[in-house]
């Protein structure tokens, strides 16, 4: 299409838009957006008023007379020609992206130039062009104007554009003005082939940045990817791991594997045009939906009945069913004078191999709304990550921030990069990741659950071993888990054996995972509150652990601390999510503490096995027998003695008792003091 012809449309348009012309009269104009929103030009003309309709009402207004039918005529006159103009330039922004957003932003500066203060004039933003999966952008795409959807998953440093470059004459002395960054080769003032020199101070640039937005569907698997260039002002309110929509024009671009500019292989990127945020999709609960969930509800088991929904193929493991079902529930989360307690639950499932670890979490997808999968921790980023390519930094998210508000299920944990095993302790308990690296800093939210799996160091569980000493994970991760499956491959009887192997060869336990889906979903929006009833009845059952196992004298172990509270209480408020009530209830807390109970039976109920290496418990325990034998000693004459006993971990032994009040500082040396070790 010629100039002139495009330059006619959009003139015809500016003009039928009143709304339009009157924003640009208006003083502020910077402040304000302009927006052409294709999809809404493309219905309103399909839905345009038919020439029928205009003659009936005509024929109405020769037979009445009627001024009101008249204009009712006028009006619906009106509305056909502006829809066909909005169409007539709709064709020629999908035809010609580039071109006519150009000229309709030189028409919108001249509109403007009348008011002196404005400090940037603004741009046409378009939005829901024609929209396209990303894995389906290919070489007839390229100079069209397209909608894309995914998720942040990088983001880069902020980068200089050239609008206009100065580029000074070295023979005359002439500026050349020159769109884009491109160098002229001929002075526009002496007309020759001259060297030039860039005067930056008076070149135009604008501040973008490079972002990855991937593909995602079913909210469970990560598709393709494309490079995105967008303008500083646009992507300044979105962050790693936000989900998004963008307008923009696909173009290509050489990739640098290659000297040789010709042969380089090209790329698809988008030039952004528009950014906007985009919400996950919601799940539509009807009052249907509601009859039967309130019904469902009323179940004395309700927790046992939805646990039989999930995974009904994989035979056994009823109390990780239950578990996970809380856990896609979710507790509360509160915030007191700035400070945050979670609501999200985080579950370990550690053992042998051929245990169903693996299809219990590639199954979650199937009850939680945004559940996402990443079958090896050391391939794929948990947290965060910064890279550098050419002197450009860029951030990365990993799962952890792709799924926030989500539950994340991350297969063999234990192989987790060390720059993960840095910043996910904040990620489990505070929601955000944070990273800081040659200067720069990046923070995201990673409001996340995680249900995780690992393999024990040496193939399969040994029961006779301490938890800590048969996963490489440090202990502050592992205390971070609200619940620690071991997931043992034992032998059972003839029939039961029988059963499960029928089972798996079968493939049975179809199940409506739909209605599970609705479920959770609904019963998420209950926000149970702790009574005080249930407060001491939490207060009552975990004295009675401590204390029963102080009395037993169990090889001095701890059965439950302060974090497992938290931790009831997360199951507690997930509970009563589950039988949609606003309180906590006896039932809520027997089940939490049947849960946890479950869990520090299969740790040897010694919560100290998480935190607390043998060879460390042993040194503690030869302390212990010293400061019983002294009362009280000196550190000079404690180093000698525990030189002479070969203690090596003397100063951690120390700090732990200490830690624990078991012992207390006097002067210049230790004594028996506080609560008894146990």
């Amino acid at each position: 299409m010629k100039g002139e012809e495009i330059d006619g449309i959009i003139k015809n348009w500016w003009t039928l838009n009143l709304n339009l012309r009157i924003k640009t009269d208006l003083e502020g104009a910077d402040e304000k957006e302009f927006i052409i929103d294709l999809k809404k030009f493309k219905e309103d003309y399909e839905n345009r008023i038919s020439n029928d309709m205009i003659t009936e009402l005509n024929n109405l207004y020769k037979e009445y007379k009627n001024e009101e039918i008249l204009n009712q005529i006028q009006e619906k006159l009106n509305e056909k020609i502006i829809a066909e103009a909005e169409y007539e330039l709709f064709k020629i922004i999908t035809q010609d992206p580039e071109n006519v957003l150009n000229k309709l932003n030189e028409k919108l500066k001249k509109e403007l130039e009348w008011d002196t203060e404005i400090k940037k004039f603004p741009k046409f933003q378009i939005i829901n062009a024609p929209e396209l999966s990303i894995s389906k952008i290919n070489k007839n795409h390229i100079r069209k104007i397209i909608q894309i959807k995914g998720i942040i998953k990088s983001m880069s440093q902020p980068l200089l554009n050239i609008i206009e470059g100065v580029w000074e004459c070295n023979l005359c002395g002439h500026k050349n003005y020159v769109q884009g960054p491109a160098k002229p080769e001929y002075c526009e003032g002496c007309g020759k082939k001259a060297n030039f020199t860039f005067l930056e101070e008076e070149s135009k640039f604008e501040t973008y940045r490079e972002i990855k937005v991937q593909e995602l569907q079913d909210g469970t698997k990560f598709y393709d990817s494309i490079l995105i260039e967008i303008p500083e002002e646009y992507i300044s309110a979105f962050s790693l791991g936000n989900k998004v929509k963008i307008n923009g024009i696909i173009k290509t671009k050489s990739t640098m594997d290659n000297k040789h500019k010709e042969k380089r292989p090209k790329e698809f990127y988008m030039e952004a045009i528009s950014i906007f945020s985009e919400e996950d999709n919601k799940i539509e609960v009807t009052n249907k939906d509601l009859e039967k969930i309130y019904e469902f509800s009323k179940k004395e088991n309700v927790l046992d009945e939805l646990a039989k929904i999930y995974a009904p193929s994989i035979i056994g493991h009823e109390n990780i069913k239950k578990a996970i079902i809380l856990q896609a529930v979710g507790g509360v989360e509160k915030y007191d004078n700035g400070t945050r307690t979670r609501g999200n639950i985080h579950i370990l499932l550690i053992g042998d191999p051929g245990t169903a670890k693996s299809q219990l979490l590639m199954w979650n997808k199937n009850a939680v709304q945004k559940s996402m999968y990443v079958a090896d921790a050391s391939g794929a980023g948990l947290t965060l990550a910064i890279t550098k390519n050419n002197d450009q930094v860029s951030w990365e998210a990993g799962v952890l921030v792709l799924a926030n508000d989500g539950v994340a299920c991350i297969d063999e944990l234990e192989k987790m990069r060390d720059e993960d095993r840095q910043l996910i302790h904040p990620a489990m308990e505070q929601g955000i990741v944070s990273k800081a690296k040659g200067g720069f800093y990046i923070t995201a939210q990673a409001n996340t659950s995680i249900l995780a799996s690992a393999n024990p160091k040496f193939g399969r569980f040994d029961t006779s071993k301490m938890l800590i000493e048969q996963i490489p994970l440090p202990p502050t991760i592992l205390n971070r888990f609200d619940l620690i499956f071991i997931v043992l491959d034992k032998i059972d009887e003839f029939e039961q054996e029988k059963a499960l192997a029928k089972n798996i060869l079968s493939n049975k336990g179809q199940t409506d995972t739909e209605f599970l889906k609705k479920y959770i979903a609904y019963a998420k929006t209950k926000t149970p509150k702790l009574t005080d009833s249930a407060i001491n009845e939490i207060a009552e059952k975990y004295a009675k652990i401590r204390v029963n196992a102080e009395e037993k004298k169990e090889d001095k172990k701890i059965p439950i601390n302060a974090r497992n509270l938290q931790s009831i209480v997360r199951l507690a408020e997930a509970h009563a999510r589950l039988r949609l009530d606003e309180k906590i209830n006896k039932t809520d807390i027997d089940v939490a503490f049947s849960l946890i109970s479950d869990f520090l039976q299969g740790i040897g109920n010694d919560v100290d096995g998480l935190t607390i290496p043998a060879q460390i418990r042993k040194d503690i325990e030869s302390l212990l027998g010293i400061l019983q034998e002294f009362g009280y000693i000196d550190y000079q004459r404690l180093y000698q003695i525990a030189e002479e006993k070969g203690i090596k971990n003397l100063q951690e032994a120390i700090k732990i008792l200490l830690e624990n009040k078991d012992i207390q500082e006097i002067g210049n040396g230790l004594a028996l003091g506080g609560e008894t070790y146990a």
